[in-house]
């Protein structure tokens, strides 16, 4: 998966290089993300491969923005990237690399990581909570009658909840394991020769 592609399948409607990265911290935060630094740079190369439009509009926050439309070549761009098929076994999950070199670590710090990585997953999840259940109250049409653009975000959003839940049991159970061992470490248990 690409920038590019997922700007592609955001610029349904024109919209500027702020706006997209607000619609990323809102909309696609918990399978991707993008800042402002990347945003614009990928919305210049392409427009200049002819992939989208710029026009210069009023901005009320300070000088004019530049407003970003996918043309038709973006469209079939769009499209060749869909029909191509899911692109699995492209993530690249940084904090699960981090997990595997734990042992580098100290028991302690090892136990704090897990802790964060735990915490922050919650916190991801409870903000799409608070979305799914903004979305719920609402849209009448929630959640099966939605428009299909809708429709297939709120798809994605409750793979969101379901993956956070189980990376967040997951966290529960390598702190356990941790605890575990450490208590084995501190009592070991006699060897099966003394318990004869």
């Amino acid at each position: 998966m690409s920038l590019p592609h997922i700007l592609l399948g955001m610029l349904d409607k024109p919209a500027s290089g702020y706006d997209l990265k607000h619609r990323f911290e809102q909309q696609l935060s918990h399978y991707w993300s993008a800042d402002l630094a990347q945003i614009y740079p990928t919305l210049k190369r392409m427009r200049d491969r002819g992939l989208l439009t710029a026009r210069r509009e009023p901005s009320t926050k300070g000088p004019p923005k530049n407003v970003y439309a996918r043309t038709e070549a973006g469209q079939r761009e769009l499209e060749a990237w869909l029909t191509q098929g899911p692109d699995v076994h492209a993530d690249r999950l940084g904090w699960l690399a981090q997990v595997g070199f734990l042992d580098t670590l100290e028991a302690p710090e090892r136990r704090a990581f897990l802790e964060r990585l735990r915490d922050e997953f919650i916190r991801h999840r409870e903000e799409l909570v608070g979305i799914e259940a903004h979305w719920r109250d609402e849209d009448p049409r929630f959640p099966d009658a939605l428009p299909e653009r809708e429709l297939f975000a709120h798809m994605t959003l409750r793979l969101g909840l379901e993956k956070y839940a189980a990376i967040i049991a997951w966290c529960e159970e390598c702190l356990e394991r941790l605890e575990r061992r450490r208590k084995v470490a501190a009592d070991p248990p006699a060897s099966k020769a003394a318990e004869r």
